[in-house]
Protein backbone atom coordinates (compact mmCIF):
# COMPACT_ATOMS: atom_id res chain seq x y z
CA UNK A 1 0.00 0.00 0.00
CA UNK A 2 3.00 2.02 0.98
CA UNK A 3 4.36 1.81 -2.59
CA UNK A 4 1.09 2.66 -4.32
CA UNK A 5 1.70 5.96 -2.36
CA UNK A 6 4.43 6.57 -3.43
CA UNK A 7 4.28 5.84 -7.12
CA UNK A 8 0.80 7.82 -7.21
CA UNK A 9 2.95 10.61 -5.53
CA UNK A 10 5.07 10.45 -8.31
CA UNK A 11 3.05 10.82 -10.73
CA UNK A 12 0.85 13.38 -9.80
CA UNK A 13 4.11 15.37 -9.74
CA UNK A 14 5.02 14.43 -13.01
CA UNK A 15 1.26 15.59 -14.52
CA UNK A 16 2.04 18.70 -12.91
CA UNK A 17 5.10 19.21 -14.51
CA UNK A 18 3.34 18.45 -17.86
CA UNK A 19 0.49 20.27 -17.40
CA UNK A 20 2.91 23.70 -17.29
CA UNK A 21 4.66 22.61 -20.27
CA UNK A 22 3.49 24.95 -23.41
CA UNK A 23 3.72 21.29 -25.62
CA UNK A 24 0.87 19.73 -24.02
CA UNK A 25 -1.12 23.08 -24.39
CA UNK A 26 -0.14 23.28 -28.07
CA UNK A 27 -0.86 19.45 -28.54
CA UNK A 28 -4.29 20.28 -27.13
CA UNK A 29 -4.77 22.44 -29.95
CA UNK A 30 -3.72 20.29 -32.57
CA UNK A 31 -5.54 17.36 -31.21
CA UNK A 32 -8.76 19.95 -31.74
CA UNK A 33 -8.03 20.67 -35.03
CA UNK A 34 -7.77 17.00 -36.29
CA UNK A 35 -10.87 16.17 -34.32
CA UNK A 36 -12.70 18.88 -36.46
CA UNK A 37 -11.32 18.42 -39.75
CA UNK A 38 -12.01 14.43 -38.70
CA UNK A 39 -16.06 15.67 -38.16
CA UNK A 40 -16.08 18.36 -40.86
CA UNK A 41 -14.25 16.96 -43.78
CA UNK A 42 -14.12 12.81 -43.30
CA UNK A 43 -17.30 12.36 -42.27
CA UNK A 44 -19.00 14.46 -44.52
CA UNK A 45 -16.76 13.02 -47.42
CA UNK A 46 -17.96 9.31 -46.40
CA UNK A 47 -21.90 10.61 -46.10
CA UNK A 48 -21.36 12.14 -49.51
CA UNK A 49 -20.17 9.47 -51.45
CA UNK A 50 -21.09 6.16 -49.28
CA UNK A 51 -19.85 2.57 -50.75
CA UNK A 52 -21.58 -0.85 -50.09
CA UNK A 53 -18.91 -3.48 -50.34
CA UNK A 54 -19.98 -7.52 -50.32
CA UNK A 55 -17.83 -10.31 -49.86
CA UNK A 56 -18.03 -13.56 -51.23
CA UNK A 57 -20.41 -15.05 -53.99
CA UNK A 58 -23.01 -12.45 -52.93
CA UNK A 59 -21.32 -10.39 -54.91
CA UNK A 60 -21.59 -12.88 -57.95
CA UNK A 61 -25.20 -12.94 -58.17
CA UNK A 62 -26.92 -16.28 -57.85
CA UNK A 63 -28.17 -17.09 -61.33
CA UNK A 64 -25.98 -19.34 -63.07
CA UNK A 65 -26.56 -19.88 -67.14
CA UNK A 66 -26.33 -23.90 -67.58
CA UNK A 67 -27.83 -23.88 -71.02
CA UNK A 68 -30.58 -26.63 -71.75
CA UNK A 69 -28.83 -29.03 -68.93
CA UNK A 70 -30.15 -29.97 -65.98
CA UNK A 71 -28.20 -27.71 -63.07
CA UNK A 72 -28.11 -30.63 -60.78
CA UNK A 73 -26.00 -32.91 -63.62
CA UNK A 74 -23.39 -30.08 -62.85
CA UNK A 75 -24.27 -30.50 -58.72
CA UNK A 76 -25.88 -26.97 -58.85
CA UNK A 77 -28.90 -26.79 -56.40
CA UNK A 78 -31.57 -23.88 -56.66
CA UNK A 79 -30.45 -20.93 -53.97
CA UNK A 80 -32.84 -19.41 -52.11
CA UNK A 81 -32.12 -15.84 -51.14
CA UNK A 82 -33.59 -14.32 -48.05
CA UNK A 83 -35.31 -11.71 -48.80
CA UNK A 84 -34.58 -9.72 -45.30
CA UNK A 85 -30.48 -11.34 -45.37
CA UNK A 86 -28.50 -7.87 -45.58
CA UNK A 87 -25.25 -9.07 -48.02
CA UNK A 88 -23.71 -5.56 -48.16
CA UNK A 89 -22.02 -3.56 -45.56
CA UNK A 90 -21.26 -0.17 -45.52
CA UNK A 91 -17.77 0.73 -46.32
CA UNK A 92 -16.84 4.60 -43.98
CA UNK A 93 -13.68 4.75 -45.95
CA UNK A 94 -12.57 7.17 -48.25
CA UNK A 95 -9.85 9.12 -49.59
CA UNK A 96 -10.42 11.79 -47.07
CA UNK A 97 -10.54 9.35 -44.22
CA UNK A 98 -7.27 7.64 -45.20
CA UNK A 99 -5.65 11.00 -45.43
CA UNK A 100 -6.67 12.32 -41.53
CA UNK A 101 -5.65 8.70 -40.46
CA UNK A 102 -2.38 8.52 -42.66
CA UNK A 103 -2.11 12.18 -40.53
CA UNK A 104 -2.89 11.05 -36.79
CA UNK A 105 -0.51 7.96 -37.72
CA UNK A 106 2.42 10.28 -39.03
CA UNK A 107 1.78 13.23 -36.51
CA UNK A 108 0.85 10.92 -32.55
CA UNK A 109 3.71 9.50 -32.99
CA UNK A 110 6.51 11.88 -32.62
CA UNK A 111 4.60 14.03 -30.42
CA UNK A 112 4.41 11.41 -27.83
CA UNK A 113 8.23 10.69 -28.48
CA UNK A 114 9.42 13.88 -28.21
CA UNK A 115 7.31 14.83 -25.70
CA UNK A 116 8.03 11.35 -23.50
CA UNK A 117 11.98 11.82 -24.10
CA UNK A 118 11.78 15.07 -22.81
CA UNK A 119 10.97 14.41 -19.90
CA UNK A 120 13.30 12.36 -19.13
CA UNK A 121 16.05 14.22 -20.63
CA UNK A 122 15.30 17.38 -18.37
CA UNK A 123 15.65 15.88 -15.25
CA UNK A 124 19.38 14.85 -16.74
CA UNK A 125 20.23 18.07 -17.34
CA UNK A 126 18.13 19.92 -14.26
CA UNK A 127 19.56 17.18 -11.72
CA UNK A 128 15.96 16.00 -11.29
CA UNK A 129 17.27 12.55 -11.63
CA UNK A 130 20.35 12.93 -9.52
CA UNK A 131 18.22 13.88 -6.52
CA UNK A 132 15.93 10.47 -7.44
CA UNK A 133 19.33 8.41 -6.77
CA UNK A 134 19.63 10.21 -3.76
CA UNK A 135 16.74 7.99 -2.51
CA UNK A 136 17.37 4.86 -3.40
CA UNK A 137 14.63 4.36 -4.90
CA UNK A 138 14.10 1.54 -7.61
CA UNK A 139 14.44 2.84 -11.38
CA UNK A 140 10.76 0.94 -11.87
CA UNK A 141 9.36 3.79 -10.14
CA UNK A 142 10.71 6.52 -11.70
CA UNK A 143 9.59 4.78 -15.19
CA UNK A 144 6.43 3.77 -14.37
CA UNK A 145 5.06 6.99 -13.02
CA UNK A 146 6.66 8.89 -15.99
CA UNK A 147 4.71 6.34 -18.21
CA UNK A 148 1.41 7.06 -16.47
CA UNK A 149 1.58 10.69 -16.13
CA UNK A 150 2.61 10.53 -19.47
CA UNK A 151 -0.46 9.03 -20.93
CA UNK A 152 -2.63 10.40 -18.39
CA UNK A 153 -1.93 13.77 -19.74
CA UNK A 154 -1.81 13.29 -23.42
CA UNK A 155 -5.10 10.93 -23.06
CA UNK A 156 -6.80 13.72 -21.56
CA UNK A 157 -6.01 16.12 -24.32
CA UNK A 158 -7.32 13.82 -26.87
CA UNK A 159 -10.86 13.37 -24.76
CA UNK A 160 -11.41 16.86 -24.42
CA UNK A 161 -10.30 17.87 -28.19
CA UNK A 162 -12.54 14.64 -29.44
CA UNK A 163 -15.25 14.64 -27.05
CA UNK A 164 -16.16 17.80 -27.91
CA UNK A 165 -16.95 16.71 -31.47
CA UNK A 166 -18.28 13.31 -30.20
CA UNK A 167 -21.17 15.00 -28.11
CA UNK A 168 -22.09 16.58 -30.99
CA UNK A 169 -22.08 13.08 -33.39
CA UNK A 170 -23.80 11.24 -30.55
CA UNK A 171 -26.64 14.14 -30.30
CA UNK A 172 -27.18 14.31 -34.14
CA UNK A 173 -28.32 10.36 -33.31
CA UNK A 174 -26.28 9.29 -36.55
CA UNK A 175 -25.16 5.33 -35.50
CA UNK A 176 -22.90 4.71 -38.74
CA UNK A 177 -20.70 8.31 -37.72
CA UNK A 178 -20.78 7.64 -33.82
CA UNK A 179 -19.23 4.09 -35.23
CA UNK A 180 -16.80 5.99 -37.29
CA UNK A 181 -15.82 8.68 -34.91
CA UNK A 182 -15.33 6.09 -32.57
CA UNK A 183 -12.58 3.99 -34.37
CA UNK A 184 -10.81 7.13 -35.11
CA UNK A 185 -10.70 8.10 -31.17
CA UNK A 186 -9.43 4.83 -30.31
CA UNK A 187 -6.77 4.78 -32.79
CA UNK A 188 -5.24 8.17 -31.31
CA UNK A 189 -5.52 6.25 -27.75
CA UNK A 190 -3.60 3.38 -28.96
CA UNK A 191 -0.93 5.90 -30.51
CA UNK A 192 -0.53 7.54 -27.31
CA UNK A 193 -0.20 5.00 -24.75
CA UNK A 194 2.26 2.35 -27.05
CA UNK A 195 4.46 5.54 -28.32
CA UNK A 196 4.67 6.79 -24.68
CA UNK A 197 6.24 4.01 -23.85
CA UNK A 198 8.75 3.85 -26.58
CA UNK A 199 9.34 8.03 -26.27
CA UNK A 200 10.75 6.46 -22.74
CA UNK A 201 13.37 4.25 -24.09
CA UNK A 202 14.68 7.07 -26.45
CA UNK A 203 14.63 9.37 -23.68
CA UNK A 204 16.74 6.70 -21.24
CA UNK A 205 19.69 6.27 -23.86
CA UNK A 206 19.65 10.55 -24.86
CA UNK A 207 22.14 12.50 -23.18
CA UNK A 208 21.08 15.51 -24.27
CA UNK A 209 17.97 17.57 -25.76
CA UNK A 210 19.21 17.24 -29.22
CA UNK A 211 20.34 13.73 -28.94
CA UNK A 212 16.68 12.78 -27.61
CA UNK A 213 15.12 14.71 -30.46
CA UNK A 214 17.54 13.26 -33.37
CA UNK A 215 16.67 9.71 -32.12
CA UNK A 216 12.94 10.27 -31.96
CA UNK A 217 13.27 11.39 -35.09
CA UNK A 218 15.00 8.42 -35.91
CA UNK A 219 12.41 5.97 -34.58
CA UNK A 220 9.49 7.70 -36.46
CA UNK A 221 10.76 7.94 -39.29
CA UNK A 222 11.94 4.22 -39.37
CA UNK A 223 8.45 3.24 -38.24
CA UNK A 224 6.42 5.27 -40.63
CA UNK A 225 8.71 5.13 -43.85
CA UNK A 226 11.26 2.92 -43.85
CA UNK A 227 9.98 -0.10 -42.12
CA UNK A 228 7.11 -0.77 -44.94
CA UNK A 229 10.44 -1.26 -47.46
CA UNK A 230 12.49 -3.63 -45.60
CA UNK A 231 9.41 -5.59 -45.03
CA UNK A 232 8.35 -5.91 -48.70
CA UNK A 233 11.78 -6.85 -48.97
CA UNK A 234 12.18 -9.51 -47.04
CA UNK A 235 8.95 -10.98 -47.52
CA UNK A 236 10.63 -11.78 -51.35
CA UNK A 237 12.88 -14.20 -49.58
CA UNK A 238 10.30 -16.14 -47.31
CA UNK A 239 8.38 -19.59 -49.31
CA UNK A 240 5.36 -18.77 -51.03
CA UNK A 241 3.28 -20.54 -48.62
CA UNK A 242 4.51 -18.52 -45.55
CA UNK A 243 4.42 -15.21 -47.24
CA UNK A 244 0.74 -14.25 -45.82
CA UNK A 245 1.79 -15.09 -42.49
CA UNK A 246 4.58 -13.51 -42.45
CA UNK A 247 3.89 -10.46 -43.68
CA UNK A 248 0.77 -10.22 -41.07
CA UNK A 249 3.49 -10.98 -38.44
CA UNK A 250 5.74 -8.23 -39.71
CA UNK A 251 2.48 -5.81 -39.38
CA UNK A 252 2.06 -6.55 -36.04
CA UNK A 253 5.65 -5.75 -34.69
CA UNK A 254 5.10 -2.03 -36.22
CA UNK A 255 2.38 -0.39 -34.43
CA UNK A 256 1.88 1.82 -37.03
CA UNK A 257 0.97 -0.58 -39.52
CA UNK A 258 -0.84 -2.63 -37.04
CA UNK A 259 -3.13 -0.07 -35.90
CA UNK A 260 -3.50 0.75 -39.71
CA UNK A 261 -4.94 -2.35 -40.20
CA UNK A 262 -6.36 -2.36 -37.38
CA UNK A 263 -8.49 0.86 -38.31
CA UNK A 264 -9.23 -0.16 -42.17
CA UNK A 265 -11.19 -3.35 -40.49
CA UNK A 266 -13.17 -1.40 -38.56
CA UNK A 267 -14.20 0.91 -41.56
CA UNK A 268 -15.13 -2.06 -43.10
CA UNK A 269 -12.81 -1.56 -46.16
CA UNK A 270 -10.77 -4.60 -46.22
CA UNK A 271 -11.43 -4.70 -49.91
CA UNK A 272 -8.45 -2.58 -50.54
CA UNK A 273 -5.99 -5.04 -49.65
CA UNK A 274 -7.15 -7.78 -52.12
CA UNK A 275 -8.69 -11.21 -52.18
CA UNK A 276 -5.31 -12.62 -50.94
CA UNK A 277 -6.06 -11.24 -47.52
CA UNK A 278 -9.29 -12.04 -47.55
CA UNK A 279 -8.38 -13.30 -43.82
CA UNK A 280 -7.93 -9.87 -42.08
CA UNK A 281 -11.72 -9.60 -42.76
CA UNK A 282 -12.33 -12.97 -41.28
CA UNK A 283 -9.74 -11.79 -38.27
CA UNK A 284 -12.14 -8.95 -37.72
CA UNK A 285 -15.69 -10.11 -38.02
CA UNK A 286 -14.24 -12.96 -35.08
CA UNK A 287 -12.51 -10.49 -33.06
CA UNK A 288 -8.80 -12.32 -33.08
CA UNK A 289 -7.71 -9.22 -34.91
CA UNK A 290 -8.75 -6.78 -31.82
CA UNK A 291 -6.72 -9.28 -29.84
CA UNK A 292 -3.87 -10.15 -31.55
CA UNK A 293 -3.23 -6.39 -32.13
CA UNK A 294 -3.62 -5.45 -28.11
CA UNK A 295 -0.95 -8.23 -26.77
CA UNK A 296 0.90 -7.00 -29.49
CA UNK A 297 1.03 -3.35 -28.45
CA UNK A 298 0.72 -4.74 -24.71
CA UNK A 299 4.58 -7.18 -25.42
CA UNK A 300 6.02 -3.22 -27.05
CA UNK A 301 4.95 -1.53 -23.79
CA UNK A 302 6.22 -4.07 -21.42
CA UNK A 303 9.44 -4.32 -23.31
CA UNK A 304 10.00 -0.25 -23.86
CA UNK A 305 9.09 0.08 -20.40
CA UNK A 306 11.25 -3.15 -19.13
CA UNK A 307 14.54 -1.91 -21.55
CA UNK A 308 14.55 1.55 -20.39
CA UNK A 309 14.31 0.61 -16.52
CA UNK A 310 17.58 -1.49 -17.20
CA UNK A 311 19.31 1.51 -19.02
CA UNK A 312 18.56 3.78 -16.77
CA UNK A 313 19.95 1.25 -13.59
CA UNK A 314 22.68 1.02 -15.34
CA UNK A 315 23.59 4.33 -16.56
CA UNK A 316 23.00 5.23 -12.53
Amino acid sequence: MNKLKILGGMVVHEIKLLLRSKWLLNFTLLFLAMAALFYFYGLQSVENDPKEVVYGLESMGTEIDTGTVDPSYFGLDVIEVEENKETAESAGYSRAIAMLMNLSLWLIPVICLILGSNSIITDKEGGGLSLYRTYHMPFTYYVLSKFIALCVSLLASLGVSYGVFGIIVSLTGQGAQGTYFQTFLWLNVFLVIVFSALSLFIGSISTTRMQGLSFALIAWSFLVFVYEFIVFSVVDFVSYGQKLTGMLLFILMNPIESLRVWSIEKLNAEYIFGPEYLLIHEWGQSGMLTNYLIVSIIAMIVMALSVSTVVMKKRG
